[in-house]
């Protein structure tokens, strides 16, 4: 298919979606069941694919930003869309920072579609949609960013989720501003042990940050970063996670090794 086709078909499979969407809760309560979590993808359609094609667990939780950067968004949307509208208790899909039509205006996806500005808004009305996290075996806080600071997760809702799509870690105790832009915050160890304390959780999963190798592990133990566009910056490798029996599996996309 076109590009331009492509689109139509993303667009035919949003009022189905929005439904599914508007039934889910701003966190998702995901069990204990083996499951895939996949991060950033950015447009790059062959890594999503490969992804699928190692599919090894019938759950499957994506972290966001599928579009922006990358040149398949369109590509990457319909597949994801399809493809939890085909299975819609096995497959999640959260919200990150360039759901938004603010950040595809100036990062790629609305040149993409030929700056079709309907399709955009009714894309982002989809966006506002989607869940913000996910919550793991009772034990993995899952999401785009971050955290906001020490604070319980019913308080997270889809209208006030800025900061869990944008905030970053630092080995910097506390919060502090972050260079990324106004109302942005870096969170220290500290608040990770606070907030993984105070909603009786074991670690934090989140992506939102491109890292050479794929992915970091930080604070102990505390937060894995994962990163699943390889080649994005400076060539670097691509990651999603394998969680199955309480144990995290790293695999890295391009040649699949694995760590425990």
């Amino acid at each position: 298919m076109t590009k331009h086709e492509t689109l139509q078909k993303l667009l035919e499979t949003l009022p189905t979606i929005n439904e599914i969407f508007d039934s889910e809760s701003a966190v998702l309560k995901l069990g204990d069941d083996p499951i895939i979590i996949v991060g950033d993808i950015h447009g790059n359609l062959d890594a999503l694919n490969t992804i699928i094609s190692q599919r090894n667990a019938e759950k499957m939780l994506f972290l966001g930003d599928y579009i922006d950067r990358g040149i398949q968004g369109v590509e990457v949307l319909h597949t994801l869309f399809k493809l939890k509208i085909a299975e819609p208790d096995n497959i999640f899909l959260l919200r990150g920072n360039h759901e938004d039509k603010h950040m595809n205006k100036h990062y790629g996806f609305l040149d993409e579609i030929s700056r079709d500005c309907t399709a955009i808004e009714l894309l982002q009305r989809t966006f506002e949609k989607m869940p913000i996290a996910a919550i793991v075996n009772e034990s993995l806080f899952c999401v785009h960013g971050g955290i906001p600071g020490v604070c319980a997760i019913d308080t997270i809702t889809k209208q006030n989720s800025f900061e869990y799509l944008w905030n970053d870690p630092s080995n910097r105790e506390g919060l502090h501003p972050s260079n990324r832009g106004f109302g942005i915050f870096n969170f220290g160890p500290d608040v990770v042990k606070g907030f993984l304390e105070i909603n009786k959780l074991n670690m934090i999963i989140r992506s939102h940050t491109a890292v050479s190798s794929g992915y970091a592990v930080l604070f102990d133990g505390r937060l894995i970063s994962i990163f699943s566009c390889p080649g994005y910056s400076d060539a670097n490798d691509g990651a999603y996670i394998v969680y199955n029996n309480d144990t995290i599996h790293l695999h890295l996309l391009e040649n699949m090794e694995e760590s425990k």
